[in-house]
C-alpha cells in the first residue's frame, strides 16, 4: 500500500463510501491541493518528489484515499507548512497572518541572490526599528536620583552620611522632568496631601514662596517637609506643631514638585527597555 502512498483506518471502512470520501477531502484533501499550489507544485511533481505516482497525489486530493503518515510528514518538508498549520491548530507554530505569509510566498520566489539581499535587509530594517523603539523608550522614561532620604512629617530625620545612590525609573512628566531627588515621607504631620512612606518628587531650590511645600534640614532636627509660611514651617496636619526656622536655623533643600504614584512607575519590561536604550544609546 505504501507504495502507492494512501491507507485505510478500520473504523473508516464501516462507514458508507460518499461519507469516507467527505472526511478525506475535508481533512487531507483540499489542505493537500492548498498547500501544494500555494508551495507552486503541480500534482506531478509533488508525486515525483514523493517518490509515489501522480494518481496518488489525485486520489489524495479528490478525498478517494488518504495518505500514509510517512508521506504525510515528508509533505510537510516539500510544501514547507507546519503540522500545525496543516491541521488548523494554534499554540506553538501558530498559523501565519494572510500577510505574514504573503511575505513568505514572495519570499520563495526569489534566487540566492534574492533571498540574501532580502535577508540583510530585514536585518537592517530590524536594528532601524529596534532602535526607534529604544529612542521612543528614553523619551517616555527618565531617572531620578534616590539617595535614601527621609523627610520627616513629625520629628527630624537624620540623614545618612554615606548614602547609597539609587536611580529610579519613572514615566517622564512635567514634575518628573523638573526632580534633582526622591525624597520618602516618614510621619504624619503633612496629612491629608502626604502620608507616611509616600515618595516625594524635590526640584532643589534656594529659596521658596509662601505657600510651597519644601523640603529643609534643621540642625539638631534633621530633615523635614514642611510648607513655608511667612515666618515657619507650617504642619498641615494640626495635631502637629509647626517648625519657626528663624530660631532653629533650617535650611532650603528644594521645593516638592510632586508624589510618585503607581501609574508613575513603568512594568518590567518597560524600565528593561529604558536600561537598554541607555546603554545602547548612550543617553
Amino acid at each position: 500500500m505504501k507504495s502507492k502512498g494512501y491507507s485505510t483506518i478500520a473504523w473508516l471502512e464501516s462507514l458508507p463510501p460518499e461519507k469516507i470520501k467527505q472526511r478525506n477531502l475535508e481533512l487531507y484533501g483540499s489542505k493537500i491541493k492548498h498547500f501544494r499550489v500555494r508551495a507552486g507544485l503541480s500534482a506531478e511533481q509533488l508525486a515525483s518528489a514523493l517518490q509515489i505516482s501522480k494518481s496518488s497525489v489525485r486520489n489524495w486530493e479528490c478525498g478517494l484515499t488518504r495518505p500514509d503518515p510517512e508521506f504525510l510528514y515528508r509533505m510537510f518538508t516539500i510544501l514547507n507548512v507546519e503540522p500545525n498549520e496543516f491541521f488548523g491548530l494554534s499554540g506553538i507554530g501558530a498559523l501565519l497572518n494572510a500577510r505574514e505569509q504573503t511575505l513568505i510566498d514572495h519570499y520563495r520566489t526569489l534566487d540566492d541572490a534574492g533571498k540574501e539581499d532580502i535577508e540583510t535587509f530585514a536585518e537592517a530594517l530590524g536594528a532601524k526599528v529596534r532602535t526607534r523603539i529604544l529612542r521612543s523608550a528614553l523619551s517616555r522614561m527618565t531617572c531620578v536620583a534616590d539617595w535614601g532620604r527621609f523627610a520627616a512629617a513629625g520629628d527630624g530625620a537624620e540623614w545618612p552620611d554615606h548614602p547609597e545612590k539609587e536611580e529610579v525609573i519613572l514615566f517622564d512628566s512635567y514634575a518628573v522632568s523638573r526632580a534633582d531627588e526622591i525624597f520618602t515621607v516618614s510621619g504624619k504631620s503633612m496629612e491629608p496631601q502626604f502620608h507616611d512612606s509616600d515618595k516625594v518628587l524635590v526640584e532643589y531650590c534656594s529659596a521658596l514662596r509662601n505657600g510651597d511645600i519644601g523640603i529643609f534640614y534643621v540642625p539638631g532636627f534633621g530633615g523635614v517637609i514642611k510648607q513655608k509660611a511667612y515666618d515657619r514651617l507650617h504642619s498641615l496636619n494640626p495635631d502637629f506643631d509647626d517648625i519657626f526656622p528663624y530660631e532653629d536655623g533650617a535650611q532650603i533643600v528644594g521645593r516638592v514638585v510632586g508624589k510618585i504614584e503607581g501609574s508613575m512607575i513603568p512594568g518590567a519590561e518597560e524600565q528593561a527597555l529604558y536600561l537598554e536604550a541607555a546603554e545602547t544609546l548612550g543617553e
